[in-house]
């Protein structure tokens, strides 16, 4: 890109406003000399943006020499946008060999497992770093509450994020395998693809990546909604957490959590956990129970009490630590979501996957207690969620994700509008139902109200 020839090839390859950009970032780690890049210099230069260890990998792959025994002691404008170049546009193939490029500098037809999840780490570490020294992202509300990211948490999303190259990881595999994990990893990818976008254009000092994304774009962290107004909450789970989970989501759910229950500043009461979380939409559990296990689960539809299972096939069950591990519907049957009260010959709870008695996850309706079998037929690769099968709850959080729903009475204008003052505390109707008392009181609404 230094003479004619160059700037008529890369005109072909990247946008005006891109060669300005690549141009500056050149520019600022060369300290201002075109073609006189070295890798001291721009290992130097973005570690003040990324991990160390990232950009010390990034130029071990820019700074690979053309010929065997020689040395690459600069490179030119072109060869330096190559890492850009491959997230927004390159093919799995091309990004496997940046990949491994990167991983190793000896050509070979194996990759080591060990620096394949120190890079990942490296990856994650970058993403949230430059969250978090990014204006306009929503980050800094999610830390604020107390939402961390401890190297523990960074570790084990790592490797969640590693299960899908093989069960039994080895110590060294062939590097056929890692594109196929590439294939089934989109989490990893966008993360990736995220953290080098951020990289080049910030380095280049353009003011919004966002203008230069043409697809739409896959939310990555949630907006924080509905943050509890209170001192002394402490949150279950940390910022790698959220980050696996709502990659699990259908696309729809992740823009957007909403906070709705926590045991610690709302009491370990059932009857409380009903109120807040009955006809919000899709919702997230957090368990952590006295093992210092943490697991959940992911209803898709909102909750209402019902002798019969609810719900549909993007049910999921996960647990977070001490391992990261998701567990998606089979399809063997339809127990995704139970939720009873006040039945003598059904369970009184709330319930997810498996069956009456064998749940793959169950909490008691009289709080505190729950149960995690050994197998669930209704999720796959399922492994039990708690240490132990009957477990105690230590503490325990509910958010609703996605845009709350609007009910088909409040969406046709007039009479439709209407409720009940009867609807109004779902927390009261939620103790009564607990305590066996009739709604009597049901019999007196209005003509035509919720026919």
């Amino acid at each position: 890109m230094g003479n004619a020839s160059g700037k008529k090839e890369s005109d072909n390859v990247y946008t005006s406003e891109e060669l300005r950009f690549l141009e500056t970032a050149y520019r600022n780690a060369s300290g201002g000399a075109l073609e006189k890049l070295t890798s001291d210099r721009l290992v130097e230069s973005w570690s003040q943006t990324i991990e160390r260890s990232l950009a010390e990998s990034t130029a071990q792959f820019l700074f690979i020499p053309q010929k065997p025994g020689q040395q690459c002691i600069n490179i030119p404008l072109k060869k330096f946008g190559e890492p850009y170049y491959i997230m927004e546009r390159g093919s799995i193939e091309t990004k496997m060999q940046f990949l491994l490029s990167s991983l190793n500098r000896n050509a070979s037809d194996n990759f080591n497992i060990k620096q394949l999840e120190q890079y990942i780490h490296s990856v994650i570490k970058s993403y949230v770093h430059l969250e978090t020294t990014s204006k306009g992202s929503s980050i800094k509300e999610w830390q604020d509450l107390g939402f961390i990211t401890t190297e523990r948490s960074a570790c084990t999303f790592a490797k969640g994020l590693m299960r899908n190259l093989s069960k039994d990881l080895e110590h060294t595999m062939p590097n056929e395998t890692l594109e196929r994990w590439l294939h089934v990893t989109p989490q990893f990818l966008q993360l990736w693809r995220e953290v080098f976008v951020q990289l080049y254009t910030r380095h280049g000092g353009s003011s919004s990546k966002r203008s230069l994304v043409k697809e739409i774009e896959i939310c990555i962290l949630p907006q924080l909604c509905d943050a509890p107004q209170n001192s002394h909450y402490r949150p279950i789970i940390e910022l790698p957490h959220v980050l696996y989970i709502n990659a699990q989501l259908p696309r729809e759910m992740r823009h957007k959590w909403r906070f709705l229950f926590s045991s610690k500043i709302h009491g370990e009461s059932f009857s409380t956990m009903l109120g807040k979380m009955l006809d919000k939409g899709p919702t997230l559990f957090f368990i952590e129970d006295e093992d210092q296990y943490i697991f959940g689960g992911y209803a898709p539809e909102s909750w209402a009490l019902r002798p019969q299972f609810a719900g549909n096939d993007s049910s999921l069950l996960y647990t977070l630590s001490p391992a990261m591990r998701c567990f998606s519907s089979t399809g063997y049957n339809d127990h995704y979501q139970y939720l009873n009260l006040n039945q003598q010959t059904m369970p009184n709870g709330l319930g997810m996957g498996g069956q009456f008695e064998y749940w793959g996850l169950w909490l008691d309706c009289m709080f505190g207690e729950g149960q995690s079998v050994e197998s669930c037929t209704t999720y796959g690769d399922y492994v039990q969620l708690s240490k132990r099968k009957q477990f105690k709850i230590r503490n325990m959080e509910v958010w609703a994700v996605g845009d709350l729903p609007v009910k088909d009475d409040e969406e046709g204008g007039g009479e439709g509008q209407k409720r009940s003052v009867l609807d109004g505390n779902l927390e009261d109707r939620a103790m009564l139902e607990i305590a066996g008392k009739q709604m009597h009181s049901d019999g007196l609404r209005e003509p035509g109200m919720d026919d």
